[in-house]
């Protein structure tokens, strides 16, 4: 199989929250909603749409060869890593042309609400 220069095709959010009062922390997986912005774009796109909104910007460049980088534009959550791991149950085919891997953005919330 031959390394693919397309970003990997799945995409998910681990959010890691600290409960303040009992010291524990959890983690759990969500599907981002995923919405393409390019260079030209407003970044006025980018603003959340209504207050309970969380806008994660992914940059990729596959053809810079960069590696992605993750921002929030929240000010209610952080985002503490990016991992690229194979996508359970995702079949490989090279006809398709496509990264069967799949990124999960590591975040964590900086208040109390969830």
């Amino acid at each position: 199989m031959t390394a693919s220069t397309e970003p990997p095709y799945y995409l998910l959010v681990s959010l890691s929250s600290l409960q303040h009062s009992s010291g524990s922390s959890s983690n759990s997986l969500a599907h981002a909603n995923v919405e393409y912005r390019y260079a030209d774009d407003s970044p006025l796109t980018l603003l959340p749409h209504h207050p309970d909104e969380h806008v994660l910007v992914l940059n990729h460049d596959p053809v810079k060869g960069e590696i992605p980088t993750v921002q929030s534009t929240s000010t209610h959550m952080a985002v503490t890593g990016v991992k690229v791991s194979m996508a359970p149950g995702a079949s490989t085919n090279e006809d398709y042309g496509r990264n069967d891997n799949m990124f999960v953005l590591e975040v964590a919330s900086t208040s109390d609400d969830q």
